[in-house]
């Protein structure tokens, strides 16, 4: 699995087990796995930019794989300069909002926890 499909799919899997598993007596717990979540999803992004090469306008970290080959559907990935930056800020962004909530969420913590991780999932694959 590559960088990129790790970044995305990384909060999302561990939101979806927040969300599943969580509950609120233990909302201590589920703070911790939705921190260590974060950090984890913004530790990959970093390699994407350090190795990151400035000098070209193509599409960089692609990943392409068939998958619905009946119907040519592919499942394809890549990052340009923008969206390079975009991936980084919005994993940066989540820690950021993950350690904001710690104390101000206070009921159904697994559930904004779980749903908050999954949306920034699917805001690095919108990017």
């Amino acid at each position: 699995m590559g960088l990129l499909s790790l970044a995305i799919w990384m909060p999302i899997a561990f939101g979806t087990v927040l969300l599943a598993f969580g509950r609120d007596e233990h909302a201590k717990g589920v703070r911790w796995v939705a921190l260590v979540a974060s950090i984890a999803s913004f530790l990959v992004t970093i390699p994407l930019f350090t190795r990151f090469q400035n000098g070209t306008a193509a599409m960089q970290f692609v990943e392409k794989d068939s998958w619905i080959a009946r119907f040519n559907v592919s499942y394809h990935l890549g990052v340009d300069g923008i969206s390079l930056w975009l991936v980084l800020l919005t994993a940066f962004i989540t820690v950021v909002v993950v350690i904001s909530a710690w104390e101000v969420i206070t009921e159904r913590v697994n559930q904004y926890m779980g749903a908050f991780l999954i949306l920034s999932g699917l805001m690095i694959g919108v990017f």
